[in-house]
């Protein structure tokens, strides 16, 4: 049976409204994240790229408040040219005043040309980074983001959102609260995605997980503003992406994550 083509545009309605798409870049440069299968999602010639993604950008209306975020298989700067050029233009054209940009770590000095550059255009950047996790030795030797020894507060000065993983075998409930409670107090907002199984060979661990949905922390979680907690599998999972990065059929079912 043929797969389901993924779900690329979605509209978030709660907590911070905002139009989400799904674009399709030329590959990821670090691509070393062994948890992540994301990154597969990418096409090497430029030219067919931009206009795969083109189709996918006519589906932005504005109608989110002016807020647009944008996600793709790598960082917001590995996308061709000629989609960065569609985005402006979608900008204009859709009355977008705020986009939300997901970049590694490893660009973290060119957030400054790349805000500057739609400020140009009206348009004010908020940026994403997929820390994953403030364990220094869980980051970076099992899940490899390639971030070296960064602290909290330093990430909090480049970047406003952060990506947070939770759920995977090898953590425990203890790392995930300090990661969040961090989070909280360091970026704007944090979206804690609830791990789940994809075709790599890491795991879920359902006992951390429930014990998650079950701790005081979840309970105080899952109404903040700040914060959004995504899990396809758990009806528990306040908040929903709309189904951006799951198959149509998948993303019919209650709440979706998007890997980071």
């Amino acid at each position: 049976m043929k797969a389901s083509p993924l779900k690329r545009y979605a509209e978030v309605r709660d907590k911070y409204p905002r139009e989400v798409v799904l674009l399709r870049s030329v590959g990821c440069s670090w691509g070393r994240c062994p948890f992540c299968d994301y990154r597969h999602d990418a096409d090497r010639n430029a030219a067919r790229c931009v206009g795969f993604n083109r189709e996918i950008l006519k589906s932005v209306r504005g109608s989110c408040n002016g807020a647009l975020q944008i996600i793709d298989s790598a960082s917001f700067n590995e996308l061709p040219a000629g989609t960065l050029f569609d985005v402006v233009e979608t900008c204009a054209r859709a009355q977008i005043r705020t986009l939300v940009l997901e970049q590694h770590w490893s660009y973290r000095d060119t957030l400054r040309s790349v805000r500057d550059t739609f400020a140009a255009f009206g348009v004010a950047c908020k940026f994403i980074v997929g820390l994953e996790s403030f364990d220094y030795g869980f980051r970076e030797t099992v899940l490899k983001k390639g971030m070296g020894r960064v602290l909290p507060e330093e990430a909090g000065r480049y970047f406003q959102w952060a990506n947070l993983l939770c759920g995977l075998e090898g953590q425990t409930l203890g790392m995930i609260e300090a990661d969040i409670t961090a989070g909280l107090r360091r970026f704007e907002r944090i979206i804690v995605n609830v791990f789940v199984p994809n075709s790599t060979p890491f795991r879920r661990d359902e006992a951390l997980v429930e014990a998650f949905y079950r701790s005081p922390l979840f309970a105080r979680l899952k109404d903040s503003p700040s914060a959004e907690i995504l899990d396809i599998r758990s009806p528990l999972a306040p908040d929903t992406l709309g189904g951006i990065g799951y198959p149509e059929a998948s993303s019919a079912q209650n709440n979706v994550s998007v890997p980071s």
